[in-house]
Protein backbone atom coordinates (compact mmCIF):
# COMPACT_ATOMS: atom_id res chain seq x y z
CA UNK A 1 0.00 0.00 0.00
CA UNK A 2 1.32 3.43 -0.88
CA UNK A 3 -0.30 6.75 -0.05
CA UNK A 4 0.50 10.43 0.02
CA UNK A 5 -1.68 12.93 1.89
CA UNK A 6 -1.53 16.60 0.95
CA UNK A 7 -3.43 19.65 2.08
CA UNK A 8 -6.67 20.70 0.42
CA UNK A 9 -4.93 23.62 -1.29
CA UNK A 10 -2.70 21.27 -3.32
CA UNK A 11 -4.11 20.22 -6.69
CA UNK A 12 -3.26 16.94 -8.39
CA UNK A 13 -2.03 18.78 -11.46
CA UNK A 14 0.58 20.84 -9.57
CA UNK A 15 4.13 19.72 -10.42
CA UNK A 16 5.25 19.61 -6.77
CA UNK A 17 2.37 17.32 -5.78
CA UNK A 18 2.98 14.98 -8.71
CA UNK A 19 6.71 14.86 -7.98
CA UNK A 20 6.05 14.13 -4.30
CA UNK A 21 3.66 11.32 -5.19
CA UNK A 22 5.99 9.52 -7.60
CA UNK A 23 9.12 10.00 -5.48
CA UNK A 24 7.36 8.61 -2.39
CA UNK A 25 5.97 5.70 -4.40
CA UNK A 26 9.46 4.88 -5.67
CA UNK A 27 10.87 5.07 -2.12
CA UNK A 28 8.21 2.65 -0.88
CA UNK A 29 9.10 0.22 -3.65
CA UNK A 30 12.80 0.51 -2.73
CA UNK A 31 11.98 -0.39 0.88
CA UNK A 32 9.89 -3.33 -0.32
CA UNK A 33 12.81 -4.52 -2.45
CA UNK A 34 15.21 -4.48 0.49
CA UNK A 35 12.71 -6.36 2.67
CA UNK A 36 11.60 -8.93 0.09
CA UNK A 37 14.87 -9.32 -1.78
CA UNK A 38 13.16 -8.76 -5.14
CA UNK A 39 11.57 -5.87 -6.94
CA UNK A 40 7.75 -5.60 -6.61
CA UNK A 41 5.78 -5.92 -9.86
CA UNK A 42 4.30 -2.41 -9.89
CA UNK A 43 4.81 -0.82 -13.30
CA UNK A 44 1.52 0.92 -14.15
CA UNK A 45 0.01 3.81 -12.23
CA UNK A 46 -3.58 4.84 -12.92
CA UNK A 47 -4.74 8.44 -12.60
CA UNK A 48 -7.55 10.69 -13.68
CA UNK A 49 -7.32 13.55 -16.16
CA UNK A 50 -5.85 15.90 -13.53
CA UNK A 51 -2.52 14.10 -13.85
CA UNK A 52 -1.23 15.96 -16.87
CA UNK A 53 1.74 18.12 -17.71
CA UNK A 54 4.73 17.03 -15.65
CA UNK A 55 3.01 13.84 -14.45
CA UNK A 56 4.12 11.94 -17.56
CA UNK A 57 7.70 13.11 -17.09
CA UNK A 58 7.80 12.15 -13.40
CA UNK A 59 6.22 8.76 -14.05
CA UNK A 60 8.76 7.98 -16.76
CA UNK A 61 11.65 9.28 -14.61
CA UNK A 62 10.64 7.00 -11.72
CA UNK A 63 10.12 3.96 -13.97
CA UNK A 64 6.32 3.82 -14.18
CA UNK A 65 3.86 4.09 -17.02
CA UNK A 66 1.00 6.50 -16.27
CA UNK A 67 -2.42 5.45 -17.58
CA UNK A 68 -5.14 8.09 -17.49
CA UNK A 69 -8.72 6.95 -16.94
CA UNK A 70 -10.84 9.71 -18.45
CA UNK A 71 -14.54 10.12 -18.98
CA UNK A 72 -15.87 10.57 -22.47
CA UNK A 73 -17.35 13.91 -23.44
CA UNK A 74 -20.87 12.52 -23.98
CA UNK A 75 -22.01 13.30 -20.43
CA UNK A 76 -23.65 9.90 -20.12
CA UNK A 77 -22.88 7.42 -17.36
CA UNK A 78 -20.19 4.93 -18.25
CA UNK A 79 -18.25 2.34 -16.34
CA UNK A 80 -14.60 3.37 -16.25
CA UNK A 81 -11.85 0.76 -15.86
CA UNK A 82 -9.99 0.77 -12.52
CA UNK A 83 -12.03 3.73 -11.22
CA UNK A 84 -14.12 1.44 -9.02
CA UNK A 85 -10.99 0.23 -7.22
CA UNK A 86 -10.35 3.71 -5.84
CA UNK A 87 -13.99 4.35 -4.96
CA UNK A 88 -14.28 0.97 -3.22
CA UNK A 89 -11.13 1.64 -1.18
CA UNK A 90 -12.48 5.03 -0.06
CA UNK A 91 -15.71 3.31 1.01
CA UNK A 92 -13.71 0.81 3.09
CA UNK A 93 -11.75 3.63 4.72
CA UNK A 94 -14.95 5.42 5.67
CA UNK A 95 -15.90 2.46 7.88
CA UNK A 96 -13.39 3.94 10.34
CA UNK A 97 -14.99 6.75 12.34
CA UNK A 98 -11.74 8.69 12.71
CA UNK A 99 -11.47 9.03 8.92
CA UNK A 100 -15.06 10.21 8.33
CA UNK A 101 -14.28 13.80 9.25
CA UNK A 102 -11.13 15.78 8.63
CA UNK A 103 -10.14 16.50 12.22
CA UNK A 104 -6.38 16.27 11.88
CA UNK A 105 -4.22 19.39 11.91
CA UNK A 106 -1.18 17.81 10.26
CA UNK A 107 -1.19 15.75 7.08
CA UNK A 108 1.20 13.26 8.70
CA UNK A 109 -1.48 12.46 11.29
CA UNK A 110 -4.03 11.83 8.54
CA UNK A 111 -1.54 9.65 6.72
CA UNK A 112 -0.86 7.68 9.90
CA UNK A 113 -4.58 7.06 10.45
CA UNK A 114 -4.89 5.81 6.87
CA UNK A 115 -1.99 3.41 7.49
CA UNK A 116 -3.66 2.12 10.67
CA UNK A 117 -6.97 1.63 8.83
CA UNK A 118 -5.21 -0.16 5.94
CA UNK A 119 -3.33 -2.47 8.27
CA UNK A 120 -6.55 -3.21 10.14
CA UNK A 121 -8.34 -4.09 6.88
CA UNK A 122 -5.52 -6.42 5.82
CA UNK A 123 -5.46 -8.15 9.21
CA UNK A 124 -9.25 -8.61 9.16
CA UNK A 125 -8.92 -10.37 5.80
CA UNK A 126 -6.07 -12.58 6.99
CA UNK A 127 -7.70 -13.53 10.31
CA UNK A 128 -11.44 -12.93 10.09
CA UNK A 129 -13.51 -12.92 13.26
CA UNK A 130 -15.20 -16.27 13.86
CA UNK A 131 -18.91 -16.34 13.21
CA UNK A 132 -20.91 -16.28 16.42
Amino acid sequence: MALVVTGAQVQDSQPAAVANLFVRLRQMLQRAKTRLGRWPKLSQVFGDKNYRGTADMWAKQMGFSLVRVERSKTGQFERLPKRWVVERTFAWFFNYRRLLFDLEYKTSNSEGMLWVAGISMILQRLWPKPAS
